[in-house]
């Protein structure tokens, strides 16, 4: 049986007639406030088919995420001069309907709820640990795939 990584991997790589697949690595957006945290998801990056590009602002990470077709965005609560709320209001709202992950060192029931409401997918506690970025990003991608329906597919990818 096929591990995760190929599965997802072979949805993005078949193609359509006519159609333009997405590169090997599937791409993720991120805006990352601590060195730390960076390193944490570069490392992921590099084992895995992921393919992470840091941006500094939520407007580069909209435009990043719209050029690249990504589905998962990273946000940093504490991104200096970038209101979270509307931020990932902003960003859910890009036309992929990229799965929003809000990254925080606090996470409880409640933010995960106002989290939900403005558009975002899921909370992922700071500091980062590979594993739990492993997790929620596979959880993403799944249920980015399990969404679209076959009218929304191109190129077997989501799109709006």
């Amino acid at each position: 049986m096929p591990n995760f990584w190929q599965l997802i991997y072979s949805v993005f790589t078949r193609s359509t007639t006519g159609r333009k697949t997405l590169p090997p690595r599937i791409p993720v957006v991120a805006t990352v406030v601590s060195e730390q945290d960076r390193h944490v998801l570069a490392s992921v990056s590099g084992q895995e088919v992921l393919e992470v590009h840091f941006v500094e602002s939520c407007d580069e990470a909209c435009a990043v995420a719209k050029h690249l077709i990504a589905p998962v965005i990273l946000f940093d609560r504490d991104l200096p001069g970038a209101e979270w709320r509307t931020a990932v209001k902003s960003l859910a709202a890009s036309p992929h309907r990229a799965c929003v992950v809000l990254m925080s060192g606090v996470v409880d029931d409640y933010l995960r709820q106002e989290l939900i409401r403005r558009g975002g997918y899921e909370v992922l506690s700071k500091p980062l640990r590979a594993d739990n970025i492993l997790r929620v990003i596979k959880l993403a991608l799944s249920y980015w795939i399990s969404t679209a329906s076959p009218g929304e597919v191109i190129g077997n990818k989501p799109c709006g």
